[in-house]
């Protein structure tokens, strides 16, 4: 008898089932080769982060693949501040100390102020101190070279970037320590009876696109954009991300000019003591790391200080001056209510993850709160991709105000900073919108960005190309944000920054910031002296005034005859203040600050286009040689002319690590669009492979069933 075991239908449900488990299988496997695969690129990662602050500083001898790793230099720094009202003058002292058995060069990595002029370097050496001198930047990295193959010490001091540094430092022997010092000068903010000054100690990772730049008029001008981003390329770092690297002490001296109502900082718990007229401020900890900016802010007794003042310094034949005007409050029940069409713009990218997102989410929430019924208004979120919550600016209305929150209050941080297309795209978006009273309505796009690219100057081109009647604010968030792009490019913009240091702060200082910027309170400022007077003023175009936030502006004269005058436009009034000799403060570092600003005049001129870019960097030259600045062409180099290193003895370079500033999320930090990793690569191979695998058994499973 035969017996059949099963039916073709029973035989087709077995292979089915067969089938099936192999399916499951596959994937089980694959799923679990790609979580193994991952778990090993994470502990790679992991390792390779933890090795970032030792890598970077334990480095073998040139030629000697054997030989054991060395420890690199060790750094300290203390922070010296002079502030005799808006002025300020800065002393860094950074300490190297090598306590390897080997003769090493060290390279550090540092920020300054966006607006400080760094015009003096000294090294100490032992008992000996070697000055600093100023030479064309090709020239002073020759000598620097030479004098390192020589066995000398040697100092280099390139500027990257208006706020952001490179010291270089050759031939420190076995055991020894070496100090650098460099002087600065600044000046503070003033917005009112507020002062603030703000100390950057730590420069943070900067994202570099794809080099791909829009099409520019002047290949010169792109060419020099190219260089610079190539530039920032290079800048990677080793990163401390236990933040124990660079242990920084801080000593001020405060002489405000007037009685002090307040005295704080958001970012540090400072100690304070007074001596007659002047403050004494230090860091609770003697040392602290260098991960976050220092924030200083006093508030004087309420008119107390002067609307106006003047810094004074004669070199030479010509007078520099420092000039301080605050233009008077208006009337504020008088002042015409207008719409307006803004957009809002918010950086989700990796650097934001952390305390930056939660301040910049609160400071939008806060600004969608303070929208008029006769607003329109639009958000814009991007990292390495951008997308607008409507497409367009729509009416302020109540349920697109509660949608946009919502909106704003789910974002997350990820991805790169690809800020030109969001950018481009609020710039092209404004309106032309009329109220009933036949107003034209403001077009304002605020921007909330920590600002931390490698392609500054790109974005600068693009946003004077693109502005046309809008106005670009800038909000400053993080506590080591790039304050350079962020001042610049709200200067560009016609606009004004504002920083914000902490989450706690956010919505209050943005509730303020908004309220001010809802129209200018003087434009069309100008400066006039006597006609047989030869004037400089920079930039050429003064900025209009929002609030009571002052004009600060440096100028030089010759055949001054000891006055000058302000005159603006305001709502109801014209603005006009007069200044004399007898309102002179003597201060010493204003010839300095002047040129400072004209070279950054001339760099906007390069980038326009408006000049030749050699014209512009032999300009440049004829500023920064005399006045000893360190500039994008010139450099500081200091050489200690004995020569220490025996022949016999090699070199070793390190690259000294950076901090990973507070509220920042190593993890979250990504590379250049369009660069991903090699761990990612695997990654996406593993889950190609997957996906094929998947496709290929459902296919086969189907054929069968057809066939049946």
């Amino acid at each position: 008898m035969k017996v059949q075991l099963f039916s073709h239908r029973t035989g087709h449900s077995y292979r089915q089932a067969r089938r099936d488990r192999y399916l499951i299988g596959a994937i089980a496997l694959i799923t679990f080769l790609t979580v193994l695969i991952s778990s090993v690129l994470a502990m790679t990662s992991a390792a390779s982060a933890a090795e970032a602050q030792n890598d970077g500083l334990y480095l073998r001898p040139m030629g000697q693949a054997e030989a054991p790793f060395a420890s690199a230099p060790r750094l300290a720094q203390s922070v010296q501040l002079d502030i005799a009202a808006i002025v300020a003058r800065g002393t860094v002292i950074q300490l190297f100390r090598n306590d390897s058995t080997d003769w090493v060069e060290g390279r550090y990595r540092f920020p300054l102020p966006d607006k400080a002029t760094v015009d003096r370097l000294t090294i100490r050496v032992n008992d000996r101190i070697v000055e600093g001198e100023i030479r064309e930047r090709s020239a002073a990295r020759k000598e620097y070279e030479a004098a390192k193959e020589a066995g000398q010490t040697a100092a280099l001091m390139d500027e990257n970037r208006p706020n952001q540094f490179m010291l270089s430092l050759a031939n420190i022997g076995p055991g020894e320590m070496v100090s650098v010092t460099l002087e600065f000068q600044s000046t503070v903010d003033r917005d009112g009876d507020l002062f603030e000054f703000r100390m950057p100690l730590v420069t943070a990772p900067r994202y570099v696109p794809d080099m791909k730049l829009s099409a520019l008029e002047h290949p010169q001008v792109q060419a020099e954009i190219e260089r610079q981003m190539a530039d920032a390329a290079r800048l990677g770092f080793p990163i401390d991300e236990q933040r124990q690297s660079n242990p920084t002490g801080l000593q001020v001296t405060l002489d405000a000019g007037a009685e002090l109502a307040t005295l704080e900082s958001p970012s540090h718990d400072l100690v304070v003591t007074r001596e007659g007229e002047k403050y004494k401020i230090g860091l609770r900890l003697e040392a602290e790391p260098a991960d976050r900016d220092i924030v200083l802010r006093w508030r004087t007794q309420r008119n107390d200080m002067p609307g106006a003042m003047l810094f004074h310094e004669r070199v030479g034949t010509v007078d520099y001056l420092l000039a301080m005007v605050q233009p008077p409050q208006p009337d504020q029940a008088k002042q015409l209510e207008r719409p307006r069409d803004v957009t809002f713009i918010i950086d989700t990218s990796g650097s934001m993850e952390g305390e930056s997102m939660q301040a910049a989410s609160a400071a939008l929430i806060q600004a969608l709160a303070a929208l008029g019924p006769k607003d329109r208004f639009d958000v814009i979120e991007f990292d390495s991709s951008y997308r607008r919550l409507f497409g367009q600016t729509e009416p302020a209305t109540p349920a697109r105000i509660q949608k946009a929150v919502g909106f704003v209050a789910g974002l997350k941080a990820d991805g790169g900073t690809e800020m030109m297309p969001p950018l481009r795209s609020a710039l092209a978006s404004g309106h032309s919108v009329q109220d009933s009273s036949d107003q034209a309505a403001l077009r304002q796009i605020v921007f909330l960005t920590d600002g931390l690219v490698g392609n500054e100057d790109e974005l600068f081109q693009m946003i004077e190309a693109n502005l046309g009647n809008a106005r670009l604010f800038t909000v400053s968030l993080g506590s080591a944000p790039n304050g350079w792009f962020m001042r610049k490019s709200a200067q560009l913009g016609a606009g004004e920054t504002l920083n914000i240091a902490n989450v706690s702060e956010a919505a209050s200082k943005m509730a303020e910031f908004y309220k001010r910027i809802e129209t200018p309170v003087a434009i069309d400022l100008q400066i006039s002296a006597d006609p047989a007077t030869r004037m400089e003023v920079y930039p050429d175009r003064l900025p209009d005034l929002y609030g009571a936030r002052a004009l600060i502006v440096p100028i030089a004269m010759e055949n001054w005859d000891g006055n000058l005058t302000f005159t603006g436009k305001m709502a109801q009034d014209d603005m006009l203040v007069h200044l004399t000799r007898a309102d002179l403060r003597p201060a010493k570092g204003i010839a300095k600050l002047w040129a400072r600003t004209k070279v950054e005049s001339i760099q906007d001129d390069i980038r326009r286009g408006a000049i030749d870019p050699e014209a512009g960097r032999l300009a440049i030259l004829d500023l920064a040689l005399p006045h000893q600045l360190a500039t994008a062409y010139t450099s500081f180099v200091a050489v200690d002319r004995p020569v220490r290193r025996p022949a016999s003895e090699d070199i070793q370079q390190h690259d000294m690590p950076n901090n990973l500033p507070a509220g920042m999320v190593m993890a979250s930090l990504a590379g250049p669009a369009g660069a991903t990793g090699w761990q990612g690569m695997i990654l996406i191979g593993v889950g190609l492979i997957a996906g094929s695998i998947v496709l290929l058994l459902i296919s086969r499973r189907r054929g069968f069933g057809a066939g049946k």
